[in-house]
């Protein structure tokens, strides 16, 4: 009995050392966004809001830090860029306990227009192929759309025959890889009106019975 119990134990041990793994395993693909020109950062220093506040990250790459001066921090992930403050802190404030957060990214938006769920601009952290795309977005109005255009961000327009993007066996995800700064658009197809013609044709129907009748009373 006592043994059920431990290897009952030792299941559930090993089950949460997994999920320990599998967070940390999260937390660390999280961490690994690289800052970039643009991006805009909060560094915030416990107990010294004289060395806390916002940066917007310059062309060159760097930001401008009261007492400091200059840092380059693109091409530095968060992580990196808590222990290179906290060095560089440390001749002012004793043991500093350095964050930096991303409040805004620069240049990591592509755009969604035309015949789809929701259009509009979507984040990315990395070149997307073009079907995550299209169910990024909610996926096209008409699934009878024939073509679909990407707009470079230097004004280059690729088309794409969308039956190649349903044909798994010649779909190939690196050919139509969309990167900050492109548009994914979708042109407006024409649809029948169907209700509304089958109303016009009925209202039609009518009228003509009415003529044919009142051309038979009056004969």
């Amino acid at each position: 009995m006592r043994l059920g119990l431990l290897s009952n134990q030792m299941k559930r041990l090993r089950f949460a050392l997994f999920i320990i793994v599998l967070m940390s395993a999260v937390h660390a693909e999280v961490e690994e966004y690289v800052l970039q020109a643009g991006d805009v950062i909060s560094v915030n220093v416990v107990e010294h809001p004289e060395f806390s506040g916002r940066h917007k990250i310059r062309p060159d790459g760097r930001i401008n830090y009261p007492v400091i001066g200059e840092i380059d921090v693109a091409s530095l992930t968060c992580a990196q860029l808590v222990k290179i403050m906290q060095g560089k802190l440390s001749s002012y404030v004793n043991n500093p306990v350095v964050s930096v957060s991303i409040e805004a990214y620069y240049a990591n938006k592509i755009y969604v227009i035309g015949a789809v769920s929701r259009g509009g601009e979507y984040q990315i952290y990395e070149p997307i192929d073009l079907l995550k795309v299209i169910a990024m977005c909610g996926g096209l109005q008409n699934n009878k759309t024939k073509g679909i255009k990407i707009i470079r961000s230097d004004g280059t327009v690729i088309s794409v025959n969308t039956a190649e993007l349903w044909n798994s066996a010649k779909y190939d995800a690196k050919k139509y890889v969309l990167y900050p700064g492109d548009t994914m658009y979708v042109p407006e197809t024409f649809q029948v009106p169907w209700h509304i013609l089958s109303a016009v044709l009925g209202v039609l129907s009518v009228s003509l019975q009415i003529v044919v009748l009142m051309t038979r009373l009056s004969s």
